[in-house]
């Protein structure tokens, strides 16, 4: 099961606010923030409007309808124009409310009377670009978000930086989101320094104001980063820190973020007791505070960890609860969340109609948000549970379009890397020529003030025609130089395009070229062994060591691999922790034996990583050699691939850390022998294929 939780800490909802305690809506004449707002004409400073409409801000996060007709009365109720500052902070008060739940066109419209004010107010243009990049993250929008934020934060710097900044009347809510949401950008690219860095920016910009219920949430969010940087000590502090910011906040909404932070601590640090309580706790204090969107929050995580622990019955139980809530207030990141999750217990529990219906709804979301890394996860997930459900045609459904995902986007960035190197080549190339010519052109013209020379000293100008030779003598050898370069640099540009960067191993386009060119002339059958692996459980070495963990190990099986086989084979990274080996001319038992040396030389030696530590890791593997006994059928070599494919999923379905291999074929045809292929269970239990299964020897 994915890791939910650091997700669910990048929600930028309802907590930012002042550290008085979050009242209910009351009814339009008793409401703090409704007395505060109708008398703003005159007796409140730009200080105190901020936190009054901090307080509308707060309100609004649970009953968004009620504050947004309030503010609508409000504006008609008044006898005349507003104060400019006045009216900024209303119309960014009704956009955040619109924006948290996803009302695009009334957030927008606020938005566009904060931009009409921006010529005369500059902080009204950094709250335009903040409520716009709020609303983006709200429906999901991550590039268009990030967009409006960094627009946002230069506004903000220019306009409440410093003294101005009091005097513009700033309110630090609106700055303290959108580094915010910097920040948890560049922890999802990987890049941990620079977020933790910008989160500090965050947390220096709430304790300036002074405010406990930010800081406590900063802190919390820095701590869970401190820990992925391994500095353990620094993360503990932090985390102390933010409990004692968090209990100053009486409405209990800082400590609901800092609980779902200190349970991402613990999962982080694998200590599985310490997530479920906090998230337990989180649940409770969230009901008792009235928040029905921060109970859901909190649910959100809980059926993760309770699906983790194998509950799946109270998991489904969490999301029922949360989902009528995610739904209400139209929060479509946690939506396929949930979806996934219900999905994922119900099919535990035996309801694979309802079950598989959650599931690609879930999947349909997250397309819909071209989250295309998240969907292959997520189908890999579905595979697994089908499979232990007993149900393997949906399994190896869910398993192909992870795998056809897998390998579109690895088509796609390998594309896109190529071109970049391809164009930064011809730049290059370019500019050396741009060079050549402007040197030739410098030596052209230098031969034309020679000639007139001569024609008034015919000494000086044999010595500079000799000077000119000299110089063009250089420039045809720098010409040479620098073509020689450039076809030293075509030839890096072949030779990186044939490799895989982490493992150093030959890629899938080499790996396609090579057997093309060794099946030339051979017709149609593909000819010698295939073997195909793949890492057991690698989304456990990730979540539980890191990703550059994760890069270790497969460099190490890269290694491992690359030991085992002989100088004529080709071995291949095929996609992710997928492994693909070619022998040509074995028989099935040389083919075996390579097999399961390989399986035996990766397994039977912990992978050593920094630190010392050690983790044992093994493979599931598939292999076959073409054409096929008895009758020597063979496939065009991609529906060979396929049909080990189709071993590896029934290695990997049958308990991994082993070799299934195919071994001999009942058919008559290559049409025969595509659709055993296509149908493995059934033609492996008919006999059309016979299938050798070989657990690992330790």
């Amino acid at each position: 099961m994915r890791r939910l939780l650091p997700w669910l800490l990048a929600a930028g909802l309802g907590l930012a606010g002042p550290t008085s305690a979050a009242r209910p809506i009351a009814a339009k004449a008793t409401s703090p923030a409704a007395q505060g707002l109708e008398r703003l004409g005159s007796a409140l400073s730009l200080g105190e409007l901020n936190e009054q409409a901090q307080q509308w801000v707060n309100e609004g996060f649970d009953a968004p309808d009620e504050v947004l007709a309030r503010l609508d009365d409000l504006q008609r109720g008044l006898d005349a124009a507003p104060p400019l500052a006045w009216a900024r902070v209303v119309e960014r008060t009704r956009g955040v409310v619109a924006a948290r739940t996803g009302r695009e066109a009334l957030a927008q419209e606020a938005a566009g009377r904060l931009s009409q004010m921006a010529g005369q107010d500059a902080v009204a243009a950094a709250d335009a670009a903040m409520v716009r990049a709020l609303l983006d993250e709200q429906l999901w929008r991550n590039d268009s978000a990030i967009g409006h934020a960094l627009e946002a934060d230069a506004a903000y710097a220019r306009a409440c930086a410093g003294d101005a900044g009091r005097s513009a009347g700033c309110d630090h809510h609106g700055w303290w989101e959108v580094i915010r949401m910097l920040a948890l950008r560049a922890d999802r690219q990987g890049n941990r320094l620079e977020a933790a860095r910008l989160q500090q920016r965050a947390n220096e910009l709430a304790a300036q104001a002074g405010d406990d219920v930010l800081l406590a949430w900063g802190l919390a969010s820095q701590a869970v980063m401190s820990q992925r940087l391994n500095d353990l000590e620094k993360s503990r502090r932090e985390m102390t820190q933010a409990e004692r910011h968090a209990h100053k906040d009486p409405s209990g909404r800082a400590m609901i973020r800092v609980l779902l932070n200190s349970a991402a601590l613990a999962s982080l640090r694998n200590e599985r007791t310490g997530s479920r309580p906090a998230l337990e706790e989180a649940v409770r204090i969230a009901r008792s505070a009235g928040s029905a969107r921060l109970e859901a929050l909190a649910l959100a995580a809980l059926s993760d960890e309770l699906l983790r622990a194998g509950r799946p019955r109270d998991a489904l139980a969490a999301v029922e609860r949360a989902l009528p809530v995610m739904r209400r207030f139209n929060d479509r990141r946690y939506l396929p969340v949930m979806l996934h999750n219900g999905g994922i217990a119900r099919v535990r529990l035996g309801q694979l109609g309802q079950g598989k219906a959650d599931l690609e709804a879930a999947v349909q979301l997250w397309e819909q948000a071209r989250a295309r890394a998240r969907v292959e996860t997520e189908l890999n997930e579905s595979a697994d549970a089908f499979a232990a459900a007993g149900d393997m045609k949906a399994a190896l459904e869910s398993f192909h379009r992870a795998t056809r995902l897998r390998e579109q986007m690895d088509r796609e960035t390998r594309d896109a890397v190529l071109t970049q190197l391809r164009d930064r080549f011809r730049t290059e190339a370019g500019q050396r020529d741009l060079e050549l010519a402007e040197r030739e052109n410098s030596v052209k013209t230098a031969r034309l003030e020679n000639q007139t020379l001569m024609q008034r000293v015919w000494m000086l100008a044999s010595a500079v025609l000799t000077l000119a030779a000299g110089v063009l003598i250089v420039q045809v050898r720098r010409t040479r130089q620098a073509n020689l370069q450039l076809r030293r640099s075509e030839a890096l540009l072949k030779v990186q395009s044939e490799r895989d960067p982490l493992t150093g191993l030959a890629n899938r386009r080499h790996f396609r070229e090579a057997l093309a060119a060794r099946q030339e002339g051979e017709g149609d059958g593909f000819q010698g062994g295939l073997i195909l692996l793949d890492v057991d459980h690698f989304k456990r070495i990730n979540d539980e060591h890191g990703h550059a963990i994760g890069d270790s190990v497969l460099v190490e099986v890269a290694h491992r691999l690359s030991a085992c086989v002989r100088a004529g084979d080709v071995a291949c990274r095929w996609g992710g922790e997928e492994f693909l080996v070619h022998t040509p001319a074995l028989a099935v038992e040389s083919v075996e034996a390579l097999a399961l040396r390989v399986l035996g030389e990766i397994g039977n030696r912990p992978v050593e990583l920094p630190g010392g530590q050690r983790i044992t890791v093994t493979m599931s593997m598939a292999y076959a050699a073409f054409p096929l006994p008895p009758n020597g059928v063979t496939l065009p070599w991609e529906q060979a691939v396929n049909l080990v494919d189709m071993g590896l999923y029934s290695a990997k379905a049958t308990g991994r850390d082993r070799a299934v291999g195919i071994s001999a074929a009942d058919v008559n045809s290559t049409e025969a022998l595509a659709r055993a292929a296509g149908d493995f269970e059934r033609a492996r239990l008919d006999g059309r294929l016979v299938v050798k299964e070989t657990p690992r020897q330790g």
